[in-house]
């Protein structure tokens, strides 16, 4: 079955230091409020498949993957969630707080058939 990519939304409280694990190459853009919705600039360059270490200023971010993806908080305030794919636009910031496992949809709008990657943080 194909693979459908999964948003991944990260809020930073603070200065953060977190891991990523992801499958695939990924871009992880900070999102920025302005007068027509969200701006999405890349932060850094990009993931590599494998572990990455992450510094964070506190804001909003946001990565897409089609693999399964974990995260993990190393210090900091962080919280991340799944959000619905927005067919090329950005995301909205998470509504979720952390904890041990996230679901990987939502459920809501035509999705085509797919299967989605999952997504843990620590």
């Amino acid at each position: 079955m194909k693979r459908k990519p999964l948003q991944v939304s990260i809020h930073a409280r603070e200065p953060s230091v977190i891991e990523v694990a992801v499958g695939d190459r990924v871009q992880l853009d900070r999102l920025t409020p302005s007068p027509h919705g969200y701006l999405a600039e890349r932060l850094g360059r990009l993931l590599d498949p494998g572990v990455n270490t992450v510094a964070l200023p506190p804001g909003y971010y946001s990565f897409k993957t089609l693999s399964d993806a974990h995260l993990r908080v190393v210090t900091g305030g962080v919280a991340a969630g799944v959000t619905a794919d927005t067919k090329g636009g950005l995301p909205d910031p998470p509504r979720t707080r952390g904890g041990p496992s996230l679901p990987a949809s939502d459920g809501a709008g035509d999705e085509v058939p797919g299967e989605l990657p999952s997504f843990t943080i620590e």
